[in-house]
């Protein structure tokens, strides 16, 4: 598996869904599964310390995405968001042992 590290981020509509690390603050280093973009933030959680409910208001620069080049974002499809498939999702897509 190949991994991108970008530290300028695409249109931000389209990382909804993808996985980003942390580059500064408290959670520096955490990866967090991106929720919805806000103008410059992104509401982002990982489903243990950030839970789904009350998701870490976060500037898009303070943020790295983390890409596999086959990997499609996850797509919200009206589906139910919990932090059990968010822990879960971060675990088998990106290999995050911390969630």
């Amino acid at each position: 598996t190949v991994w991108l590290f970008s530290p300028i981020l695409p249109d931000m509509s389209s990382i909804v869904g993808c996985a980003v690390e942390s580059l500064a603050g408290r959670d520096k280093g955490a990866v967090c599964l991106v929720l919805s973009v806000e103008g410059e933030y992104l509401l982002l959680a990982d489903g243990r310390g950030r839970k789904v409910e009350k998701p870490k208001k976060k500037k898009s620069k303070h943020v790295r995405l983390i890409t596999d080049r086959n990997q499609e974002p996850f797509r919200f499809d009206g589906q139910a968001l919990t932090n059990r498939f968010v822990r879960t999702w971060l675990r088998d897509n990106v290999g995050c042992e911390q969630v």
